[in-house]
């Protein structure tokens, strides 16, 4: 738009590597924070064994699982390819439009297509759905609150219905008839 006015693109050139330079840098930080994550939780477990996590057996199971461990590393590796397209394209519109790697059409194949294909593939093929369903769907999971009003709610349903069968009681606990 600012082009045909014979206006100069350059500010919404700027605001679009200012968005993706955002992009990278909140994309390091959560790379940094996540590797400390796993650092502490390394040293947690060297120190004090299995004792370290959660002793659930849903959570246990799920940790050994090769569809979580799976899902872990998808998820760094999805990350990684979001990241690294994200600094190309930063890279790329910092020369402007007509700038060398504008004009490299393999590169923006490699680095910009190819990273959010084996992202999008990786995280599809270990969905968190299905590699930590046990955890999504058991005690603290998705939908846990439901499910205990309901449970609570149903046997409180189920006792009021229990008295209702018995008849009336006396205060000494004998049924009158």
């Amino acid at each position: 738009m600012g082009s045909q006015d014979n206006n100069s693109p350059d500010t919404g050139d700027n605001i679009m590597i200012a968005g993706l330079a955002f992009q990278v840098a909140t994309l390091l930080l959560f790379m940094g924070f996540s590797l400390d994550f796993a650092l502490h939780a390394w040293k947690r477990h060297r120190q004090l064994g299995a004792a370290a996590f959660d002793q659930s057996e849903a959570a246990r199971r799920t940790r050994g699982s090769f569809l979580f461990r799976g899902f872990v590393g998808a998820l760094a590796l999805s990350t990684i390819c979001i990241f690294w397209r994200s600094v190309y394209r930063v890279a790329e519109l910092s020369n402007g439009w007509d700038g060398p790697l504008m004009k490299r059409q393999g590169l923006f194949i490699g680095f910009e297509g190819v990273m959010v294909v084996v992202a999008v593939v990786a995280l599809n093929v270990f969905n968190p759905s299905f590699c930590i369903k046990d955890l999504m769907e058991g005690e603290g999971g998705l939908g846990s609150k439901k499910k205990r009003a309901s449970a609570a709610a149903g046997s409180a349903d189920a006792s009021e219905a229990e008295k209702n069968v018995s008849g009336p009681s006396s205060e000494d606990g004998r049924t009158s008839l």
